[in-house]
């Protein structure tokens, strides 16, 4: 009876259902919390074996460097080999004995040949002997006949000295005199560093090392007791298949370890050594399995007050509307003739009881007149969200650099008051050598605005070429936009033509606000003669002005947004606030620089007020005439590719272009000319790839040009990175993602020549600054 009631139902499937939640989100969180830990394990463990394989690759490159010198400057020295090898082994701590090796000949058989070894004492003084002198004659030894073969040098096997009882490996490097071998210099060096190297690693708690010589033997191993053995079957297995990252053994050589174990390797270049870094499993999730547990039982413990609190809120809750319940079922059949008993307290419940008969006249009035209301606003916010879009698609980029020349540069903002707005800026090139700039307010905000705006934009790009200049362009669209305008809507539209060899720039206006000029002292407020706003009267005219920019001066172009933006007081911002805002960016500043400081500063004065209007701004840099850009072409070909990136580094270090950024430059150039070659031309037919390269301070821009295939790289979708290697035979892999990340800008387009790639690298100047 007790599980009759909606109480104590209802805290019952709270209970069982909060258990299954508890239990599939604790179980989905152990999984990816496992996962997590060995993936961060499998990382640091990685780097680990890897930081300690470099630390043993440079102990033994010394070494080897050492001995090949040494074999190098003995092959015309010999008189002084003696010499040359007490002076190498005091210098070189690392060896503990050096020995020059001479082939005998007929007439030194009987050992009046002199073969000097050098050593190091226990006390650290250095002996020599004459290995001639040896009872067993060296030169029928292994080391050394092998040794002789090693014209570039070799280790051999380690060996357990008697003499130093110590284990010890042999590199060797013969002699060579006229391309014959003569002897050999051969280094003793002793294996204590490498368990110094082990010991000294910050491994994981329960974790060890080790290495293994070419047979599999371990040379060194945290566990003393395995040194000089051969590692299990399972681990050499597991070494030699060349597998990428972590290698997981159910069973462990080593007794300290218990369970499965996970392997790390790194190869020591010079040698067939391999180190290696075990890690137990259960000691990686050691801390999983603690964290686990607790929150498990605090989660259970949390979940019976809940479901006791539950019932006991239910049931007190549920009391009195079990007559409402009841006069409800009433009402479905029909019978509205009833009394409702009256309400005890002002409370939710005595609410419910007062309007239950009015809410049941008025309910499905309301219903459907809510359920009307909600698609309008559904579809009214979904049009507005797609003219938005459509709109912003309408605008070009915020942000614009002349990449081949690097003569100018121009950023934008714009920040509608509504959804759509009827603020507008454009820039094109209306030629190589001119540019075509414009800002613009269209009369009232929203859906109209933005309506009159997009014509707008529309019919300047179309008119443009014709009209050729600023003054043209608004006469011939204020002359398009006067026709059928039945609704009187205006625009204000100021132009601008810039020069990009000469910074010649002329502007016109059509009742727009003046534009400033920075960069040069105090800010200059530019203001000219303008004609009537667009759209209005059809026998405007539009007087220009002309003005010369000189390198590091900046146009800024806004909207009335700016100056007519208020407080909760009512108090506009102004022109005089936005010449006093500018004037406070350095003159060493970028362009953006002066878009963020007004914003900023626009953004303090207005506070939590709403935005009226529109606001918009494009600030426009020219940064001087350049030098025309260098320019690579070759063929389509991987060997003309490695040529053609030794150049571009050789231009950069002319250039003086930081030796951080080469590396980078030289990498991507070399993932997407490589990708040009192989991909570009699938039909095999030959080709030409163009470099351009130009630089300047704070930054250098490349335009890669070839006639293969359209492709797109900025389409490319960013890979899943999961820790695998990239698929390097798929179109735009890992490579192109490189690419776009290593790049501050990427540009793409394709004309009648092909394939335009445009990259952008800045980096400080010694002012500290940035382009």
């Amino acid at each position: 009876m007790a599980l009759r009631s909606i109480a104590s139902r209802t805290a019952l499937w709270v209970l069982v259902g909060s258990m299954v939640v508890l239990a599939a989100i604790g179980a989905l969180l152990l999984s990816l919390t496992r996962a997590q830990i060995l993936q961060h394990t499998h990382h640091e463990a990685a780097a680990l074996a890897a930081n300690a394989g470099s630390q043993i690759q440079a102990r033994i490159d010394r070494v080897a460097v050492s001995a090949q010198m040494l074999a190098t400057i003995v092959a015309t020295r010999q008189d002084d080999a003696e010499s040359l090898l007490r002076d190498t082994l005091s210098t070189n701590l690392d060896m503990d004995g050096l020995a020059a090796a001479f082939t005998p000949s007929p007439d030194t058989a009987d050992g009046s040949m002199y073969s000097p070894f050098a050593r190091r004492l226990d006390d650290g003084s250095l002996a020599s002997r004459n290995l001639s002198q040896d009872s067993n004659p060296y030169w029928n030894s292994n080391w050394f006949l092998g040794g002789l073969g090693c014209a570039s040098g070799c280790w051999q096997r380690p060996f357990l000295s008697l003499s130093r009882h110590r284990q010890v490996i042999n590199y060797s490097v013969a002699i060579e005199r006229e391309g014959h071998p003569i002897g050999i210099i051969n280094a003793d060096v002793t294996l204590d560093w490498l368990h110094q190297i082990l010991g000294s690693l910050d491994k994981p708690a329960g974790a060890y090392a080790f290495v293994l010589d070419s047979d599999g033997n371990y040379l060194a191993h945290d566990n003393p007791a395995l040194v000089g053995k051969r590692g299990s079957p399972a681990l050499l297995n597991a070494l030699a298949s060349d597998q990428a990252g972590a290698m997981r053994l159910r069973v462990a050589q080593n007794p300290r370890a218990r369970g499965p174990v996970w392997v790390y390797s790194a190869p020591i270049e010079g040698t067939r050594w391999r180190l290696g870094l075990v890690v137990p499993e259960y000691q990686t999730y050691a801390s999983v399995r603690h964290i686990f547990m607790l929150s498990l039982a605090l989660g259970l413990l949390a979940l019976l007050g809940v479901s006791l609190i539950t019932l006991l809120t239910i049931r007190r809750t549920m009391a009195p509307l079990g007559v409402l319940a009841d006069r409800a079922e009433h009402v479905a059949r029909g019978e509205l003739n009833f009394e409702l008993p009256p309400a005890r307290r002002p409370d939710e419940v005595g609410r419910l009881t007062q309007s239950f008969d009015h809410m049941r006249r008025e309910l499905a009035l309301h219903l459907e007149d809510l359920a009307r209301v909600a698609r309008e606003k559904q579809r009214l916010a979904s049009e507005l969200e797609i003219a938005h879009q459509i709109q912003l698609g309408l605008l070009p980029n915020a942000h614009y650099l002349d990449a081949v020349c690097a003569q100018f540069e121009l950023h934008a903002a714009l920040r509608p008051a509504r959804a759509v707005g009827g603020d507008l800026y454009s820039y094109f090139m209306l030629d190589p050598q001119r540019f075509f700039v414009m800002v613009g307010d269209v009369s009232d905000k929203g859906i109209p605005a933005a309506l009159f705006m997009a014509q707008t934009i529309t019919l300047a790009k179309a008119l443009a070429p014709r009209a050729q200049t600023p003054q043209n362009l608004l006469q011939l669209l204020n002359l398009e936009l006067c026709r059928g305008n039945d609704s009187c809507m205006f625009v204000t539209l100021l132009c601008g033509l810039l020069d990009t060899g000469s910074g010649d720039l002329v502007l016109a206006s059509a009742g727009h606000e003046p534009p400033i000029l920075c960069g040069r002292g105090a800010p200059q407020l530019l203001e000219f003669p303008t004609g009537a706003v667009l759209g209005l009267y059809e026998d405007s005219t539009y007087p220009e002005q002309r003005l010369r920019l000189r390198p590091g001066e900046t146009l800024l172009m806004y909207t009335d947004g700016i100056t007519e933006a208020s407080d909760h007081e009512l108090q506009m911002y102004g022109i005089e606030r936005t010449v006093e805002s500018l004037a406070q960016v350095p003159s060493t500043a970028d362009t953006a620089a002066y878009i963020e400081r007004l914003l900023g500063d626009v953004d303090h004065f207005v506070a939590d007020a709403a935005q009226a209007d529109d606001i918009t701004l494009l600030a426009l840099t020219w940064h001087g005439a350049g030098a025309p850009p260098t320019g690579i072409d070759i063929d389509n070909r991987l060997p003309d590719v490695f040529v053609a990136l030794d150049r571009c580094e050789q231009l950069l270090q002319e250039a003086k272009v930081p030796a951080s950024l080469h590396g980078d430059v030289r990498l991507v150039l070399e993932e997407l000319m490589v990708n040009t070659v192989e991909y570009g031309y699938p039909d095999g037919r030959p080709g030409r790839i163009r470099v351009l390269l130009q630089s300047r301070p704070g930054a250098t821009t490349i335009e890669l040009i070839d006639d293969g295939i359209a492709f797109d790289p900025l389409q490319s979708a960013a890979p899943t990175l999961t820790g695998d290697l990239a698929d390097r035979e798929q179109i735009g892999g890992l490579g192109i993602h490189l690419a776009r990340t290593m790049t501050d800008e990427m540009r793409y387009t394709r004309d009648a020549q092909g394939n335009h790639l445009l990259l952008r690298f800045t980096y400080p100047t010694q002012d500290g600054s940035s382009p």
